[in-house]
């Protein structure tokens, strides 16, 4: 009778086990976000998924907000960077989902209101005070973002963004040095979390966000970080638009022939790259407002004395969306070469060459030979120079 009963109570501790095994298993099927905002007592809630590839957003979820409010259930394949806007105001706030129960406590007080529409965008508000408990991602993230150097560095930014009236060069003398220690520092911790977390979402993150601000990266250096990722960091589409730029970037390589391009002159006349072969070519990519850029002129101006009765041409391709800057620069700098205007056609879009020349940053050089074919792909003049010293010999 004993031994009954105990056959019994073991068959009921399984079934307890195997049904809350199901529990789990059903949750880790989808996510339920679970919030309550202080501030908006009613309207609705939105889950925003963004697109970086096109700089788009779309609702994937919605809920009404009663009484501060919400509930938001539904499923995503990997642990993705989302955000939860609110209506009225238009407040918002970014989180990793995943599949897990998420908890959301927010208040609108301190938050940063913005205004857009003289750009042709929206108002809204950005949500400073919230607690997101039940993500491990998120927590992973919430982590680096709060580590007490990552905080060092943000203040010693703050701090130099407040100083007024100090000598631009000194300012940038500064900013440089903070930048150098703070990309360090960024990378060290990247490397050391993904080396103990190589699954995680959240390093994929991390180096995605990283590597905008560093998009000159060695193209091996990116590829060997990627290496080192595994299942959902490797399933995610930070991973994925990673893959997708590097291969983009391969195309414009030393020994790739130059894409073709057509843009518009001061006189609203085409010009067609094409149309230079038989010299070499630098395509000078700047703007009205890159003071880096402005300084270098002196010296292309020098370059091109040199060298434009050998066979060299200069293409400066601006990087203006209003061409009365461009104007007002051009007439300022008088630069005795070929100048065209890069071209937007889509909205919030980078501009259509720089995006497929991928330029890093302005200002960039690209220099072609006879061919059309590229020599040097870089953001250095002295690149261009030694590869120019050798060409002209």
């Amino acid at each position: 009778m004993m031994m009954n009963k105990l056959k019994i109570s073991l068959l009921t501790v399984v079934t307890l086990v195997a049904a809350a095994s199901c529990a789990q298993n059903k949750q880790a099927n989808g996510y339920v976000i679970s919030g309550k905002i202080k501030g908006v007592n009613s309207g609705m809630v939105k889950l925003m998924r963004h697109n970086d590839s096109d700089r788009t957003s779309k609702a994937v979820d919605s809920a009404v907000l009663k009484n501060g409010v919400f509930e938001l259930k539904g499923r995503t394949d990997n642990p993705e960077v989302m955000s939860l806007q609110f209506s009225p105001g238009n407040w918002g706030m970014r989180l990793f989902v995943e599949n897990s129960k998420i908890a959301v406590d927010i208040d609108t007080a301190g938050a940063e209101h913005y205004d857009y529409t003289a750009y042709g965008m929206e108002k809204g508000a950005s949500l400073k005070k919230f607690k997101v408990s039940g993500s491990k991602v998120n927590d992973e993230y919430e982590q680096y973002e709060n580590d007490p150097e990552q905080l060092k560095f943000k203040a010693a930014y703050a701090t130099l963004n407040k100083m007024k009236g100090m000598d631009h060069e000194v300012l940038r003398a500064k900013s440089d040095s903070i930048s150098k220690f703070y990309k360090a520092w960024q990378l060290k911790y990247i490397n050391d979390f993904v080396a103990k977390n190589p699954a995680s979402a959240a390093g994929i993150y991390m180096f995605s966000n990283y590597y905008m601000f560093e998009s000159s990266m060695p193209i091996f250096a990116v590829e060997a970080m990627l290496a080192k990722f595994q299942a959902d960091a490797k399933g995610s589409v930070y991973y994925t638009n990673l893959v997708g730029d590097i291969e983009k970037r391969k195309t414009v390589l030393p020994g790739k022939q130059a894409p073709d391009f057509t843009l518009l002159k001061r006189d609203s006349t085409s010009f067609s790259l094409s149309s230079t072969k038989g010299k070499y070519v630098m395509i000078d990519f700047w703007a009205s407002w890159c003071k880096p850029c402005r300084e270098a002129i002196p010296h292309w101006k020098e370059v091109y004395q040199k060298y434009k009765d050998k066979g060299f041409e200069i293409v400066s391709v601006s990087n203006d969306s209003r061409w009365k800057d461009w104007f007002k620069a051009m007439d300022q700098e008088q630069m005795p070469w070929l100048q065209v205007c890069d071209a937007f056609p889509i909205k919030n879009m980078p501009a259509k060459v720089s995006t497929l020349y991928q330029i890093p940053s302005l200002p960039c050089y690209v220099l072609l030979d006879k061919n059309g074919k590229i020599l040097v792909h870089t953001i250095e003049e002295k690149d261009i120079d030694s590869k120019l010293a050798e060409v002209f010999r």
